[in-house]
Protein backbone atom coordinates (compact mmCIF):
# COMPACT_ATOMS: atom_id res chain seq x y z
CA UNK A 1 0.00 0.00 0.00
CA UNK A 2 2.68 2.51 0.96
CA UNK A 3 4.64 1.81 -2.21
CA UNK A 4 1.62 2.94 -4.24
CA UNK A 5 1.46 6.10 -2.16
CA UNK A 6 5.15 6.79 -2.60
CA UNK A 7 4.91 6.23 -6.35
CA UNK A 8 2.10 8.80 -6.64
CA UNK A 9 4.15 11.89 -7.47
CA UNK A 10 1.22 14.27 -7.02
CA UNK A 11 0.47 13.04 -3.50
CA UNK A 12 4.12 12.98 -2.49
CA UNK A 13 4.68 16.52 -3.75
CA UNK A 14 1.57 17.76 -1.98
CA UNK A 15 2.54 16.32 1.39
CA UNK A 16 6.15 17.44 1.09
CA UNK A 17 5.01 20.99 0.29
CA UNK A 18 2.29 20.89 2.96
CA UNK A 19 4.59 19.68 5.75
CA UNK A 20 7.26 22.18 4.70
CA UNK A 21 4.63 24.92 4.91
CA UNK A 22 3.37 24.06 8.40
CA UNK A 23 6.72 23.09 9.93
CA UNK A 24 9.15 25.37 8.12
CA UNK A 25 12.57 24.65 6.63
CA UNK A 26 14.51 24.25 9.87
CA UNK A 27 15.00 20.62 11.02
CA UNK A 28 12.78 19.92 14.03
CA UNK A 29 12.20 17.10 16.51
CA UNK A 30 8.83 15.82 15.27
CA UNK A 31 6.63 13.05 16.66
CA UNK A 32 4.44 11.24 14.11
CA UNK A 33 1.50 9.83 16.11
CA UNK A 34 -0.26 6.81 14.61
CA UNK A 35 2.34 6.43 11.88
CA UNK A 36 0.84 3.31 10.28
CA UNK A 37 3.22 1.89 7.64
CA UNK A 38 5.25 5.10 7.73
CA UNK A 39 4.16 7.40 4.92
CA UNK A 40 4.30 10.57 7.02
CA UNK A 41 7.46 9.30 8.71
CA UNK A 42 9.13 9.08 5.31
CA UNK A 43 7.85 12.51 4.25
CA UNK A 44 9.20 14.09 7.44
CA UNK A 45 12.54 12.29 7.23
CA UNK A 46 12.97 13.42 3.61
CA UNK A 47 12.57 16.97 4.89
CA UNK A 48 15.51 16.34 7.26
CA UNK A 49 13.49 16.40 10.48
CA UNK A 50 14.50 14.33 13.50
CA UNK A 51 11.53 11.96 13.45
CA UNK A 52 10.10 9.75 16.16
CA UNK A 53 7.09 7.67 15.10
CA UNK A 54 4.65 5.63 17.16
CA UNK A 55 1.74 3.32 16.45
CA UNK A 56 -0.44 1.19 18.67
CA UNK A 57 -0.17 -1.86 16.41
CA UNK A 58 3.04 -3.90 16.45
CA UNK A 59 2.44 -4.93 12.83
CA UNK A 60 2.34 -1.31 11.68
CA UNK A 61 5.50 -0.54 13.62
CA UNK A 62 7.31 -3.37 11.83
CA UNK A 63 6.03 -2.21 8.44
CA UNK A 64 7.14 1.34 9.17
CA UNK A 65 10.62 0.17 10.16
CA UNK A 66 10.94 -1.87 6.97
CA UNK A 67 9.72 1.00 4.80
CA UNK A 68 11.98 3.61 6.37
CA UNK A 69 14.93 1.25 5.89
CA UNK A 70 14.05 0.76 2.22
CA UNK A 71 14.17 4.53 1.80
CA UNK A 72 17.62 4.66 3.47
CA UNK A 73 16.27 7.16 5.99
CA UNK A 74 16.48 7.37 9.77
CA UNK A 75 13.66 7.48 12.30
CA UNK A 76 12.97 6.12 15.76
CA UNK A 77 9.88 3.92 15.53
CA UNK A 78 8.23 2.06 18.38
CA UNK A 79 4.86 0.82 19.67
CA UNK A 80 3.01 3.19 21.97
CA UNK A 81 -0.44 4.25 23.06
CA UNK A 82 -1.22 7.52 21.23
CA UNK A 83 -2.97 8.98 24.28
CA UNK A 84 -0.36 8.11 26.93
CA UNK A 85 2.96 8.36 25.03
CA UNK A 86 4.79 7.16 28.12
CA UNK A 87 8.29 7.14 26.61
CA UNK A 88 8.38 10.79 25.54
CA UNK A 89 9.80 13.50 27.79
CA UNK A 90 8.20 16.76 28.86
CA UNK A 91 9.10 19.73 26.66
CA UNK A 92 11.12 17.64 24.21
CA UNK A 93 9.20 18.05 20.94
CA UNK A 94 8.98 20.88 18.44
CA UNK A 95 5.92 19.43 16.77
CA UNK A 96 3.47 16.53 16.88
CA UNK A 97 1.74 15.53 13.65
CA UNK A 98 -1.01 13.03 12.89
CA UNK A 99 -3.10 12.04 9.90
CA UNK A 100 -6.49 10.35 10.35
CA UNK A 101 -5.64 9.32 13.91
CA UNK A 102 -7.44 11.70 16.26
CA UNK A 103 -10.87 10.36 15.29
CA UNK A 104 -9.79 6.94 16.64
CA UNK A 105 -8.62 8.16 20.08
CA UNK A 106 -10.47 6.67 23.04
CA UNK A 107 -9.80 9.84 25.07
CA UNK A 108 -8.92 12.82 22.84
CA UNK A 109 -9.14 15.31 25.70
CA UNK A 110 -6.52 13.41 27.69
CA UNK A 111 -4.40 13.03 24.54
CA UNK A 112 -4.38 16.78 23.83
CA UNK A 113 -3.34 17.55 27.39
CA UNK A 114 -0.53 15.00 27.17
CA UNK A 115 0.60 16.21 23.74
CA UNK A 116 0.79 19.81 24.97
CA UNK A 117 2.87 18.65 27.94
CA UNK A 118 5.42 17.09 25.57
CA UNK A 119 5.88 20.20 23.42
CA UNK A 120 8.57 22.80 23.80
CA UNK A 121 7.42 26.32 24.70
CA UNK A 122 7.02 27.30 21.04
CA UNK A 123 5.80 23.89 19.88
CA UNK A 124 2.69 23.00 17.91
CA UNK A 125 0.52 20.06 16.95
CA UNK A 126 -0.68 19.55 13.38
CA UNK A 127 -3.74 17.38 12.82
CA UNK A 128 -5.07 16.15 9.48
CA UNK A 129 -8.40 14.46 10.03
CA UNK A 130 -12.06 14.44 9.06
CA UNK A 131 -15.62 14.57 10.32
CA UNK A 132 -15.96 10.79 10.34
CA UNK A 133 -18.86 10.75 12.77
CA UNK A 134 -21.63 8.83 10.98
CA UNK A 135 -22.57 7.18 7.71
CA UNK A 136 -24.54 9.35 5.35
CA UNK A 137 -27.91 8.61 3.79
CA UNK A 138 -27.73 11.27 1.07
CA UNK A 139 -27.47 10.55 -2.64
CA UNK A 140 -24.05 12.22 -2.63
CA UNK A 141 -22.75 9.76 -0.05
CA UNK A 142 -24.00 6.71 -1.95
CA UNK A 143 -22.55 7.94 -5.26
CA UNK A 144 -19.15 8.60 -3.67
CA UNK A 145 -19.21 5.27 -1.83
CA UNK A 146 -20.00 3.35 -5.02
CA UNK A 147 -17.28 5.21 -6.90
CA UNK A 148 -14.82 4.44 -4.12
CA UNK A 149 -15.67 0.73 -4.21
CA UNK A 150 -15.19 0.58 -7.98
CA UNK A 151 -11.83 2.37 -7.81
CA UNK A 152 -10.72 0.08 -5.00
CA UNK A 153 -11.74 -2.97 -7.01
CA UNK A 154 -9.84 -1.71 -10.06
CA UNK A 155 -6.68 -0.68 -8.16
CA UNK A 156 -6.44 -3.53 -5.66
CA UNK A 157 -8.40 -6.28 -7.37
CA UNK A 158 -10.71 -6.78 -4.41
CA UNK A 159 -13.96 -5.44 -3.02
CA UNK A 160 -13.76 -3.45 0.22
CA UNK A 161 -15.27 -5.52 3.02
CA UNK A 162 -14.28 -3.22 5.84
CA UNK A 163 -17.18 -1.94 7.91
CA UNK A 164 -17.96 1.74 7.97
CA UNK A 165 -16.71 3.86 10.86
CA UNK A 166 -19.91 3.64 12.84
CA UNK A 167 -21.50 0.47 11.50
CA UNK A 168 -23.34 -1.33 14.32
CA UNK A 169 -21.21 -3.76 16.26
CA UNK A 170 -17.74 -2.66 15.16
CA UNK A 171 -17.05 -0.50 18.22
CA UNK A 172 -16.39 2.70 16.31
CA UNK A 173 -19.72 4.18 17.38
CA UNK A 174 -18.33 4.41 20.92
CA UNK A 175 -15.44 6.70 19.95
CA UNK A 176 -15.82 10.24 21.34
CA UNK A 177 -14.97 12.02 18.09
CA UNK A 178 -17.64 10.20 16.10
CA UNK A 179 -20.29 11.43 18.54
CA UNK A 180 -19.46 15.12 18.01
CA UNK A 181 -19.40 17.60 15.16
CA UNK A 182 -15.89 18.20 13.94
CA UNK A 183 -13.63 20.13 13.76
CA UNK A 184 -15.62 22.29 16.18
CA UNK A 185 -15.22 19.73 18.95
CA UNK A 186 -11.46 19.45 18.33
CA UNK A 187 -11.11 23.21 18.73
CA UNK A 188 -13.09 23.14 21.97
CA UNK A 189 -10.92 20.39 23.47
CA UNK A 190 -7.65 21.98 22.35
CA UNK A 191 -8.52 25.32 23.92
CA UNK A 192 -9.66 23.53 27.07
CA UNK A 193 -6.28 21.74 27.14
CA UNK A 194 -4.59 25.13 27.26
CA UNK A 195 -3.32 25.69 23.73
CA UNK A 196 -2.86 29.42 23.13
CA UNK A 197 -4.15 29.48 19.55
CA UNK A 198 -6.01 27.01 17.34
CA UNK A 199 -6.20 27.43 13.55
CA UNK A 200 -8.72 25.36 11.60
CA UNK A 201 -8.75 25.18 7.78
CA UNK A 202 -10.35 22.94 5.19
CA UNK A 203 -8.09 20.28 3.70
CA UNK A 204 -8.45 21.59 0.16
CA UNK A 205 -6.30 18.86 -1.37
CA UNK A 206 -8.15 15.88 0.07
CA UNK A 207 -11.55 17.53 -0.38
CA UNK A 208 -10.94 18.31 -4.06
CA UNK A 209 -12.49 16.10 -6.79
CA UNK A 210 -9.41 16.90 -8.87
CA UNK A 211 -7.42 14.40 -6.82
CA UNK A 212 -7.72 10.61 -6.65
CA UNK A 213 -7.83 10.57 -2.85
CA UNK A 214 -11.18 12.36 -2.95
CA UNK A 215 -12.74 9.66 -5.10
CA UNK A 216 -11.28 6.88 -2.95
CA UNK A 217 -12.10 8.34 0.46
CA UNK A 218 -14.32 11.40 0.00
CA UNK A 219 -17.42 9.46 1.06
CA UNK A 220 -16.02 9.23 4.60
CA UNK A 221 -16.57 12.91 5.33
CA UNK A 222 -15.06 16.37 4.97
CA UNK A 223 -11.37 16.60 5.80
CA UNK A 224 -9.67 19.45 7.66
CA UNK A 225 -6.35 20.62 9.09
CA UNK A 226 -5.82 21.92 12.60
CA UNK A 227 -2.72 23.66 13.92
CA UNK A 228 -2.65 24.23 17.68
CA UNK A 229 0.10 26.32 19.25
CA UNK A 230 1.31 25.76 22.80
Amino acid sequence: MIQKQLSNEEDVKHWQDELRLVLGEKPLHVLDVGCGPGFFTIMLARLKHNVTSVDGAEGMVEHARINIKKEALNAKIYKSDAVLLDNEKEGSLDAIVSRDVVWTLYDPEKAFIRWKYLLKADGKIVIYDGDYRRDQSSLRYHVLKLTSDLINLFMEGKHRKKKQHNSPGNGFEQLPMIRHKRPQYDRELLLKAGFSKVEVTKDCFRNSPLHLEFWRYGYQGKKFRIIAYK
